[in-house]
């Protein structure tokens, strides 16, 4: 194991002697990731175990988890989301040999010679772990409590209903 994680490994070096890498990444480093966050501080932890499978291939193990603090999309505040992940990467040259991988491994997609971009492939799999629209779960939700409280569905709160105008406008014309 390596006392210092470099930026960027030669992975097919790596495999070749087992290496396991072992570090810390802060969330705020991560150009794609940082602007989804709500608050940007924090940390990832990873693993990544490099080495060579029964064919040869060159496969990278990644496992990372960190709390990601991002926004609810239904009532704006922040929330925490949990992302405990792990992926079989194995190093292919094209399509043509990503599609006779194994279900059970992941395609990444490298060149001859290249070097691997430890933090970029650490922010793929957190960038896969936010969802399409995050939200607390309803129970915990503060638009859901206020509408509790107001004893009213949430969908007939007055900022949540776009068509309360429209519905407002249709209900005038039929009294003519």
């Amino acid at each position: 194991m390596l006392q210092r994680i470099p930026d960027r490994v030669d992975p097919r070096r790596l495999a070749e002697q087992g290496e396991t890498l072992e570090g810390r990444i802060k969330l705020n480093l991560l150009p794609r990731l940082a602007p989804l966050l709500a608050i940007a501080d924090g940390e990832a932890a990873f693993v990544l175990r490099f080495s060579r499978d029964k064919l040869h291939r060159l496969i990278i193990q990644l496992r990372v988890g960190a709390e990601l603090v991002l926004e609810c999309q239904r009532c704006l505040d922040s929330m925490v989301q949990k992302v405990d992940s792990e992926v079989r990467l194995a190093l292919v040259r094209g399509e043509m040999e990503a599609e006779l991988l194994p279900k059970e491994l992941e395609p990444l997609l490298s060149g001859e010679g290249e070097y691997l971009d430890i933090a970029e492939l650490i922010e793929d799999e957190l960038l896969l772990g936010i969802p399409s629209s995050p939200r607390h779960e309803k129970q915990n939700c503060s638009r859901q409590m206020d509408a509790q409280a107001h004893h009213l569905p949430e969908t007939e709160l007055k900022e949540d209903n776009p068509f309360a105008i429209l519905a407002g406008l249709r209900a005038g014309k039929n009294d003519n």
